[in-house]
């Protein structure tokens, strides 16, 4: 089907086709959901428990090694990593990227139930998709109380924030998750006197039996008559009226509950605190769905959060604030993509008319930007794939891609025209002498960029979409420039041609490079100098590989390594008081840098930190100095880890610029003492490098260890179950059974009397058959010891492993080579035989990525090569064009390295996939000198007068089309701003390879293609006879013709 004609045929219906492609594009950007980046993550199940107050070791012996058995051979599982801290643990599995995660629940689900029942009073296991809660939070809210309004404890308003703040938050559309992580779950508490049980001869056992058994029991029906009634016995108490159960009897006398104990319906004892701002609040974070516009999101909690704040939090004297709000990156980010992809085209424009000289000229070139945009907008929407960075920016290298199909396309239609041609003609003609060698050129470009549309893991999802864009947009741009650019240049290009003003450089030119290159020895000095050199600095200029870009956020997070066994009390009025206090001057601006606001959050000694939102963006740096050296500093045996916030978070990865190394055995001690000397090594070798323990690094939670004496235990007629749970009772309490009033199920748990010593301890009572009172420190020896405050596992095996985060300015290669010779060796030296150490996280990734990368630069230079041996008929021609590969990769190399004077850019992920979007731009322009060179031997000229006339007739298109391109890219790689970190690399490789291979493909292709030609014709009269040929032959009608 011939486009060009149907298009001159029916100009109407292209009009409408444009127009259509230019309302459903608008409409497809406004439907597109909108975030930072691709959605990145590794595919994880997560499997959360608890058993109330349980030690790490029961919770690990009980709970978790069980159910970790049964899930770890769970089919496409990579890794299982486990975390276990008191009361509570999670198992996440780890799976391939694109694994089917349906068929994985469900077998995750049936192994389950394969797993040995639960104490009764274990939370059930709940598996969720995602890691740990599903993965980066959207957005990150606290509550905190109005200044007329004295309470601190934000436990009372709990019902109001379930009852109230919950519903409203769960019923915008797209909110997936609304976690509230500083909910109090409530109890029904029953607090009983241990020295009046006893001296009544009330044992534990028959309190909490007595209160167990009383329950409603549903007999069945009785037909009475001819009426049927369900008979229930109604045995369960209310609240209310609980204290007045009997629960024994002494002599005839009743001993009531109200007599030993008292009953309140409360929450459960605060097990950690949120301030911010240095003000005590409510944290709850809130999770989008897969598919929801976070942006749109955004605005939509910003309306709820309003709302809410005007009506019932104000009512009970609170606030809700965004503590973290997505949007504001994303905006910031996209715009500055917007805007440089603005200032690209602009910038593209007026190096088009600095050639062309016509405004009408570049206008009708200029009209394929819109429409292939709008096209690559609607691509995106039919695949559901979302508007970020880095489709923005896919979009932005496009600019100049899609210029070139039409620059050619018109270019000929002048040509013909000023030969003499009818308009009509020319028209038609002028397109269609191109349209086959614009048709191999878009496929070479397309065919470099589908093999990264294919690619796997974390490096696919991050690509895929900046592949679609540049592939659909040159299509486009092909398609554009056979219809769009006949039909105007036929109706409103005007007849008279503009000469070219640049036409005596040209000349010029041609001179001076067929003199660079007039004899053998220059020839092959070229040749060795621009291929030698370019492999020369690519080995030894190359910058070290990364993982993932540096995105950093407008704050950072700190986390302290505290004395082990503080609690939230101690924490917060020892702790949380000084850090506040120390801060206070740089929130309210007295020092600098200011502080924008800060968040502090503890849930024990083993989890304490908080993160720090800088007022001025810029000075973030400075202002974790001024924290490390300041406010952090000489807090009391605690360990201050600092690290940047940032806007790339890979699901199971961080931010993807950490190291893991998991040192793994079967005795803990062994392994911190391993881990410890990790730590030392990296702090004496690699400055500016945090390694944070996960576990911390001390058996030193304090533990009261009570070993039951079986003798004493056996006279007094008990059992250790019976002392076991007397302790439990005295200490967070015995779990007896559940009340259900209705509406809410809580636990009924029986709780003595607090103690403040080990000896108040030792002296509780215990009521016995036997013996009658009995103390705890007759039944057991107590011990004081310590154990871990968390546990983790990896694959089933005890792990300790140190997250290794290396200064901004050292690359994952840098930091994996110092680990590998500084840090490895001593650690180890210390390592017990049956033990092991791993690198893992973003370095496996890291090198799989690599790996993958390779593979595809490969594919691309493989696929490129057949291509081009299918279009020139020549191997050698195809090899010919493919060196100009080398010279590319130098051009990119140095740009980096020029780069890297100015600021920290390493070979990351986009960074790497700029050199294979290269190969597909740069091979062009040799195509084009190559090609024309041919045509001209098979018009008869020498190989000397056919690399004349080729550099003559095509040094205007490829500086033309290699000029338009780099500064369509020019903005992405120069504009600082939010998220320009992402792509700034990926820039900086193409802009630089163009540039070099631009500017040498001149020398280098003449020097070649003359290397075994002959500079003199065989014959003058063949030469006069081709003459007029060769003159004609100004603007060709082969594959040349396509850039």
């Amino acid at each position: 089907m011939n486009l060009t004609r149907s298009a001159l045929k029916n100009p109407a219906a292209i009009i409408v086709i444009v127009a259509l492609v230019m309302v459903f594009g608008f409409m497809s950007v406004l439907k597109l959901p909108i975030q930072l980046t691709p959605d990145i993550e590794q595919p994880q199940i997560t499997i959360s428990t608890g058993w109330r107050s349980a030690a790490p070791a029961e919770m690990e012996s009980v709970i978790i090694e069980p159910i970790e058995n049964v899930v770890k051979n769970t089919q496409g599982v990579t890794k299982v990593t486990t975390n276990i801290q008191r009361g509570f643990g999670n198992i996440t599995l780890a799976f391939d990227v694109g694994a089917d995660m349906q068929r994985a629940m469900l077998d995750v689900i049936n192994n389950l139930n394969q797993a040995p029942p639960l104490p009764l009073d274990a939370i059930e296991p709940v598996v969720s998709a995602g890691g740990g809660r599903g993965g980066p939070n959207t957005a990150s809210l606290m509550i905190k109380t109005l200044p007329d309004n004295a309470n601190t404890d934000l436990g009372l308003y709990q019902k109001l924030i379930e009852d109230v703040v919950k519903p409203r938050f769960s019923r915008i559309p797209g909110m997936g998750q609304v976690n509230l992580n500083s909910s109090r779950p409530r109890e029904l508490r029953i607090t009983f006197d241990p020295m009046r049980t006893a001296s009544l001869g009330l044992s534990i056992a028959d309190i909490s039996s007595t209160i167990a058994r009383a329950s409603d029991v549903s007999a069945g029906v009785a037909d009475v008559g001819r009426r049927q009634y369900t008979v229930r016995f109604s045995g369960q108490y209310s609240v209310e009226n609980l204290t007045d159960m009997i629960i024994s009897f002494s002599g005839d006398r009743p001993i009531y509950l109200k007599d030993v104990a008292t009953v309140e319906n409360t929450l459960v004892d605060r097990f950690g605190f949120n301030l911010r701002s240095g003000q005590p609040s409510y944290y709850f974070t809130l999770k989008r769905q897969n598919d929801a516009n976070t942006v749109a999101l955004l605005d939509e909690i910003n309306i709820a959060i309003k709302e809410l704040n005007a009506g019932p939090m104000k009512a009970a004297g609170l606030v809700i604030e965004l503590s973290f709000d997505a949007s504001v990156h994303i905006r910031n980010a996209l715009e500055l993509v917007q805007n440089n992809l603005g200032l690209g085209v602009l910038l593209a424009l007026i190096i088009l008319w600095l050639f062309l000289r016509g405004i009408r000229n570049t206008l009708i070139i200029a009209a394929t930007i819109p429409v292939s945009l709008m096209v690559a907008f609607i691509t995106l929407a039919a695949f559901d794939r979302s508007l970020n960075v880095i489709s923005l920016a896919g979009l932005a290298f496009s600019v100049g891609l899609v210029l070139d199909a039409a620059i050619i396309v018109q270019e000929n239609i002048v040509r013909l025209r000023s030969l003499g041609m009818d308009n009509n003609k020319a028209v038609m003609r002028g397109a269609l002498q191109v349209t086959g060698a614009l048709f191999a050129s878009t496929a070479t470009s397309v065919a470099i960029f589908l093999p990264i549309l294919f690619m796997k893991g974390i490096e696919g999802q991050l690509f895929s979409d900046l592949a679609l864009t540049l592939s659909i947009a040159v299509i486009a741009s092909l398609v554009s420039a056979i219809t769009i650019i006949p039909i105007a240049s036929k109706y409103w290009l005007k007849a008279d041609e503009t000469p070219d003003p640049f036409a005596h450089y040209w000349e010029k030119l041609t001179h001076l490079v067929m003199r660079l290159t007039n004899s053998t020895t220059k020839r092959f000095n070229w040749i060795a100098a621009l291929l030698g050199g370019s492999i020369l600095v690519t080995m030894l200029m190359m910058p070290k590989t990364d993982f993932m870009p540096r995105a950093p956020t407008d704050g950072f997070f700190y986390s302290l390594n505290m004395p082990p066994g503080g609690n939230v009390d101690f924490i917060e009025h020892e702790f949380a008081s000084l850090v506040k206090e120390r801060l206070a001057p740089y929130l309210s601006g007295e020092k600098m840098p200011k502080i924008k606001s800060y968040n502090f959050y503890s849930y024990g000694s083993g989890s304490t930190g908080g993160f720090i939102y800088a007022d001025d963006p810029t000075r973030v740096e400075e202002l974790m100095q001024e924290v490390r050296t300041k406010v952090m500093a000489n807090l009391p045996d605690t360990q201050v880890f600092i690290f940047r916030g940032s806007m790339i978070n890979v699901s199971g990865g961080g931010n993807g610029r950490t190291i893991d190394i998991d040192i793994k055995g079967p005795d803990i001690e062994s392994l911190m003492t391993v881990a410890q000397a990790g730590i030392d090594a990296i702090n004496e070798n690699m400055t500016g490098t945090t390694a944070f323990p996960n576990p911390s690094l001390s058996l030193s939670e304090p533990e009261l260890k009570l070993v039951p004496n079986d003798q004493r235990i056996s006279q007094a007629g008990l059992t250790r179950r019976d002392v076991a749970n007397a302790i439990r009772a005295y200490t967070s309490g015995l779990f007896i059974s559940e009340y259900f009033d209705g509406n809410d199920r809580v636990n009924v748990i029986l709780r003595g009397k607090q103690w403040n010593t080990p000896d108040e301890l030792a002296s509780l009572p215990i009521h016995s058959p036997l013996a009658g009172v009995q103390t705890i420190g007759e039944l057991t020896e107590i011990t004081r010891t310590a154990g871990p405050t968390q546990l983790r596992r990896v694959d089933g095996k005890r792990t300790i492993s140190l997250q290794v985060s290396p200064p901004a300015d050292m690359s994952l290669e840098e930091a994996l080579n110092s680990i590998q010779v500084s840090v490895l060796p001593s650690m180890n030296a210390l390592l017990p035989a049956d033990s092991s150490i791993l690198l893992s996280g973003n370095a496996n990734e890291m090198a799989n990525a690599i790996n993958d990368m390779l593979k595809n630069f490969v594919l691309a230079l493989l696929i490129l090569f057949l291509l081009m041996t299918a279009l020139f008929k020549s191997a050698k021609d195809s090899l010919l064009v493919l060196l100009v590969m080398p010279m590319a990769v130098a051009g990119g190399v140095l740009a980096l390295n020029l780069l890297n004077v100015f600021t920290f850019q390493s070979l990351d992920l986009m960074t790497m996939i700029g050199f294979i979007i290269l190969l597909g731009l740069v091979v062009n322009n040799a195509i084009l000198l190559v090609d024309q060179t041919r045509e001209g031997e098979r018009t008869g000229l020498s190989t000397h007068k056919a690399v004349a006339q080729a550099v003559r007739i095509r040094a205007r298109p490829v500086y033309m089309s290699t000029l338009t391109s780099l500064f369509g890219m020019l903005p992405l790689m120069l504009m600082p701003g939010v998220g320009s970190e992402i792509y700034r690399g990926l820039a900086t490789v193409i802009v630089g390879g163009m540039t070099v291979s631009a500017i040498f493909t001149l020398v280098l292709f003449p020097s070649l293609l003359r290397l075994n030609g002959k500079d003199t014709a065989v014959d003058t009269d063949s030469r006069k006879k081709q003459s007029n040929a060769a003159e004609l032959n100004t603007e060709p009608t082969s594959l040349a013709s396509n850039h």
